[in-house]
This record gives structure tokens, C-alpha cells and sequence, in this order.
């Protein structure tokens, strides 16, 4: 009994710890230029005017 209610326990945790609905944080003002925003270190795509929140990221269409 004890075992089942650790397990139960366990489960309780691991729900609780993942994030919420699986969503990632956009950025409306990039996806309203079309964009995504990326890594500075990504190539080949078309840099945007629109900020995005992280300074390490830009607004990029591919």
C-alpha cells in the first residue's frame, strides 16, 4: 500500500513540474511581419524589424 502511494505521489510531482499546455512564448509583433524569432547565429533567413523579447534572438523569415 505503501508503494502505491509513493507511486501516486510520484505522479502527482511529474504533472506538476511539466509546462503548461505545451505552448512556447511567441511574439505577436514578429508573427504579424511573418517571422520567427531565432538564434543570432542562424543563416539564410531574412532579418525583420520586429523585437523579439530575448536580446540573444531577432526576428527571422526563413
Amino acid at each position: 500500500m505503501r508503494l502505491l502511494y509513493l507511486l501516486f505521489l510520484l505522479l502527482v510531482c511529474l504533472i506538476q513540474t511539466t509546462p503548461g499546455n505545451g505552448k512556447k512564448m511567441k511574439n505577436p509583433e514578429c508573427e504579424k511581419m511573418g517571422g520567427v524569432c531565432k538564434y543570432q547565429n542562424t543563416h539564410g533567413c531574412i532579418i525583420l524589424p520586429a523585437e523579439c523579447k530575448s536580446q540573444k534572438k531577432h526576428c527571422c523569415r526563413a
